[in-house]
């Protein structure tokens, strides 16, 4: 397995969370992972961006049209970070998982068109939404996260993403959770 990922957000969104079960997802599977986080990872509602090889990689950047997987939790910075999504190759697409309000992520026709040239395969859903109905607005990133899942182009399946999950996640919070990823999950394209 080999997978370059970028997990786009803001302060107090669940980057990290997110990279961590990645983490674990390819820690299960005997993969090697490296990682490096950039921006404001301390500041809430700063921009943070985490980039993360699964298999055998020599430098934990990825660079600018080399990314097999964007997960943004945050439109802006879904956009923001678009030129690291890189072009069909062998067969195989990029994919872009965002959380997009009003299930629309890149409105500007250019960017579709773009994406579309690109071959990249788009995904959207209303996290916030969802994890506004369940009360718990920081749960955002597990609704999407199990909404990636659910697409047949995501190389991890569910009961990984599942299973990582409930792994990482104390006793207090491990219902919610995968309470989270199950309405993910559940949501069509």
């Amino acid at each position: 397995m080999r997978l370059q990922t970028i997990i786009a957000g803001v302060g107090g969104q669940g980057v990290l969370f997110t990279t961590k079960i990645f983490i674990e997802m390819a820690r299960r599977k005997e993969v090697p992972v490296l990682g490096s986080q950039t921006f404001g990872m301390s500041q809430r509602g700063g921009s943070v961006m985490t980039h993360l090889k699964l298999g055998q990689f020599s430098s934990p950047m990825v660079r600018e049209g080399d990314a097999d997987l964007l997960l943004g939790l945050d439109c802006m910075e879904s956009h923001r970070t678009l030129p690291y999504l890189r072009s069909r190759q062998n067969g195989r697409s990029a994919m872009c998982v965002v959380n997009a309000p009003d299930g629309q992520a890149f409105p500007d026709h250019r960017v579709a068109e773009m994406l579309n040239e690109m071959q990249v395969s788009v995904h959207t859903c209303d996290a916030d939404a969802v994890a506004l109905q369940m009360h718990s607005p920081m749960m955002a990133n597990l609704v999407l996260l199990g909404f990636a899942s659910s697409q047949p182009d995501f190389l991890f399946t569910y009961a990984e993403v599942l299973q990582a999950t409930e792994a990482l996640s104390g006793a207090s919070q491990r219902g919610v959770n995968l309470e989270a990823l199950e309405r993910g999950r559940g949501l069509q394209p």
